[in-house]
């Protein structure tokens, strides 16, 4: 009896030290968000030239999945890694018409740190029905220039780093990370893009700006990609 009695007093022992030594945990709330800079809410954009003085954006979406976090106080956690915070794939729909929008992922467990980076992946949902707009796409956009109406999508598979160099810090109960999108850098944050210049070489009355177009616009296409990713920004609120 004596020895059962010790062994449970050393179980108890046990569970309070592991108790004890566990760490802290807050909650992420993750949200993407479309920006605009010129406060027109996301209708029209910045020009960078003359010719994107007409130009709007009507619709934009983008296909993600693996969001991960890092938490820079852990020495273990990188954005390599099979823990994965948002599996997906998600839609999410960024601007309708004149309103740009917030979408909210979820919510992830995530140990007490500061948080400086997180990564997820563009991803082309093939699962979709053919007739949805990100059906094996990645990026969506449409809009008109100068009138005429333009699609631009692409199916890029690529993993995008977002960061800021404060980071947005943890302690139990929930923070708000939201990535957002800057509409009205769209044009201008990496590449230099005069929009008026795609053409519609097919003739069908809208001009279509993807990898494999009939329009002519492919170059258009890669740059305006790279111009989305270089927008990405975090913000906690």
């Amino acid at each position: 009896m004596k020895s059962l009695k010790k062994l449970c007093l050393f179980a108890t022992a046990i569970v309070m030290f592991s108790c004890s030594n566990d760490s802290g945990e807050g909650k992420i709330q993750l949200k993407l968000s479309a920006v605009n800079n010129t406060g027109n809410t996301g209708k029209s954009i910045m020009p960078t030239s003359k010719g994107n003085e007409n130009v709007i954006f009507t619709d934009f979406k983008i296909s993600i999945r693996d969001v991960v976090f890092k938490n820079d106080d852990d020495p273990n956690s990188n954005l390599d890694t099979d823990e994965i915070q948002f599996r997906g794939p998600y839609q999410v729909d960024l601007l309708n018409g004149s309103d740009a929008l917030t979408q909210t992922i979820g919510t992830a467990f995530v140990p007490d740190g500061l948080y400086k980076e997180l990564r997820f992946k563009f991803h082309k949902d093939e699962d979709l029905p053919v007739t949805d707009e990100l059906f094996d796409k990645s990026i969506f956009i449409e809009g008109t220039i100068d009138g005429t109406p333009f699609v631009f999508w692409h199916d890029t598979s690529e993993n995008l780093d977002v960061g800021r160099s404060t980071g947005v810090q943890v302690i139990d109960g929930t923070v708000n990370f939201t990535v957002t999108f800057d509409i009205s850098q769209f044009l201008n944050s990496f590449n230099e893009i005069d929009l008026s210049l795609a053409t519609d070489n097919n003739q069908d009355g809208v001009i279509e700006i993807y990898p494999n177009d009939e329009d002519g616009n492919q170059d258009i296409a890669d740059k305006l990609k790279e111009n989305i990713k270089a927008t990405a920004d975090i913000i906690d609120n």
